[in-house]
């Protein structure tokens, strides 16, 4: 086993691919949900006790959007409806993002050093929005959104698809913070893994490790570089 990780990591250096998620890797999501639910509370005169509501019902964006809003519907004094709630999230939530320096010139330092880097996320087409907003479409060589591609994590395709938009074999790294979708998948893809831990502990007892564990871009680029 510490052969074929080695291989793997020796690989990874030198085919020039990395690959990053979106959600809480290049982007900080719990903060532009957290600014957005502000908005939301305020919006429709909820008390800031509605936030432990929302923040349940969203299950760390995992749960969709429409039936997000139907637990909102049922635990709160909500009379607008599913559709509407709906146009108005989409139109608000992508402006809460931002992206750092730090993380902007991580991925500079990347390209700069000869390494092609892509965007592979799970959701819908308006994960484009984000990315427009944040500006991030100029520093990345392919931008890769499930809904649009055809393929989600952990599947292979998604991960294939960027590699070829890149030009360059599926060959490298896998960067971000789901365990199934980003960790397994990028393994099950021939990647190297690092982990955006978020502060969380991984559970070895029922998936294996990533080849590393850190908490920012920045230091999974150092990671790779070093």
């Amino acid at each position: 086993m510490l052969s074929d990780f080695s291989a793997l990591v020796e690989t990874a250096r030198t085919a020039g691919l990395v690959l990053f998620d979106l959600d809480n890797t290049l982007l900080d999501r719990e903060a532009a949900f957290a600014k957005w639910a502000s908005i939301f509370v305020n919006n429709h005169g909820l008390s800031l006790d509605a936030w432990s509501v929302i923040e349940s019902a969203d299950e760390d964006g995992l749960r969709p959007r429409d039936q997000f809003f139907e637990v909102l519907r049922a635990s709160l004094p909500i009379e607008t409806s599913v559709d509407d709630l709906l146009d108005s999230y989409h139109d608000e939530y992508p402006q809460c993002y931002t992206v750092s320096e730090e993380t902007l010139d991580a991925i500079r330092r990347l390209r700069a050093s000869g390494w092609k880097v892509g965007v592979v996320t799970n959701g819908p087409p308006s994960q484009m929005l984000k990315i427009e907003i944040t500006n991030l479409a100029q520093e990345f060589d392919a931008i890769c959104v499930s809904s649009i591609v055809g393929s989600r994590k952990p599947e292979r395709g998604i991960f294939e698809e960027a590699a070829r938009v890149c030009d360059v074999p599926l060959n490298g790294w896998m960067v971000g913070d789901a365990p199934h979708a980003d960790i397994e998948g990028g393994r099950a893809a021939g990647l190297a893994t690092i982990w955006i831990s978020r502060g969380r502990d991984w559970d070895s007892s029922s998936l294996a490790p990533p080849d590393a564990e850190v908490t920012t871009v920045a230091e999974a680029v150092s990671t790779i570089l070093d």
